[in-house]
């Protein structure tokens, strides 16, 4: 929360007036604009910089599923093994990825991500063997544009930001073990190239920033393997609290839907393992999600931002019996100059 010192010239008795908040962001420094506008770290294309500036990023991404539902039902393992001859118990999701964002104008940000994907599945046999499978690699290199499209950039308000990216299919859709190609959520990429549609609504007050984002994933073509994934569909809305100069809490709700699998991957059987099924990938989640977000205002660290954002589904209704989601967090760093 930057502080400036405001003299009043009418009269030479009157004394200084100090306001905790400037009114007008136009004489910050590009640091301390970058600091105003702060978004929950997961919330992807919500940041945007003035003209020459630059961010580099990185962030952490862990999802811990530790049981199977099928629509909002939880279901157990001997269920499952009653229609398959496997089941999975457990499956970690882990990402890391990095970000690079540039502006060539006050008006426009670029930013590029480059995520690597690490994923563990453990799985049941009916004869009670316990087979683990596991992929990691470089997933799909994404590319966005954020164009402020209402609001201005160097002013406190409201804006709107209109969210137009699309990823390349770098990431692998040939994923095996033993010999045996895995689950379709073990895959590290599309196999297609796919466009991110969205929009993002900024808003804030002298304590308080909020926020919602519109964005989607709209596959485009069929893959190598005569498939194509899903689209998906997230909104997210979001609040924060400007506690400090350098700390601000949040809040937010992260609602994600997806659709089935169209066409399927011949070398995978559907009716051995649920995971296989290609008619039964979709599925729809809301997470609530909690954050602290701190940054560095001055001093040696300045232009650093840490933040951390973790919570729960508060409501699953999963195409299945597939893995359902336990809990999520997201670490994340980034420096702006």
């Amino acid at each position: 929360m930057a502080c400036i010192l405001v003299f009043n010239t009418a009269r030479s008795d009157e004394p200084a007036v100090t306001h905790s908040k400037p009114q007008d962001l136009t004489g910050m420094s590009l640091e301390e604009l970058l600091h105003e506008e702060i978004t929950p770290i997961s919330v992807l294309g919500s940041h945007t910089h003035l003209k020459g500036g630059w961010m580099i990023g990185y962030r952490y991404m862990y999802m811990d599923m530790e049981h199977n539902q099928s629509g909002t039902r939880d279901v157990s393992d001997e269920e499952v093994l009653s229609r398959y001859p496997v089941t999975h118990t457990s499956m970690t999701m882990e990402m890391h990825m990095a970000e690079v964002m540039y502006a060539p104008s006050d008006s426009l940000t670029l930013m590029a991500m480059i995520p690597y994907e690490d994923f563990v599945m453990h799985h049941l046999t009916r004869d009670g063997a316990r087979p683990r499978a596991s992929s990691d690699g470089l997933g799909d290199v994404s590319f966005m544009g954020l164009i402020n499209v209402l609001g201005d950039p160097r002013a406190k308000g409201q804006r709107l930001v209109l969210n137009a990216g699309f990823t390349v299919p770098t990431g692998s859709i040939n994923q095996s073990m033993d010999g045996k190609t895995l689950e379709y959520s073990l895959q590290l990429g599309s196999g297609t190239w796919d466009l991110l549609p969205g929009l993002t609504y900024l808003g804030e007050s002298e304590m308080w920033s909020w926020g919602g984002q519109v964005l989607g994933t709209v596959r485009v073509g069929e893959n190598e393997r005569d498939y194509t994934l899903g689209n998906r569909y997230r909104l997210s809305t979001w609040t924060q609290l400007k506690v400090a100069d350098w700390f601000g809490p949040s809040v937010r709700l992260d609602w994600h839907a997806w659709e089935d699998i169209q066409g399927a991957d011949p070398r995978l059987d559907p009716n051995r393992n649920p995971a296989f099924d290609a008619s039964k990938q979709s599925g729809a989640r809301l997470d609530l999600l909690l954050g602290l977000n701190f940054y560095a205002p001055s001093g040696p660290l300045k232009g650093n931002r840490l933040s951390i954002e973790g919570g729960v589904p508060i409501y699953q209704n999963i195409a299945g019996p597939n893995m359902g989601v336990d809990w999520l967090i997201t670490l994340g760093w980034s420096f702006s100059f």
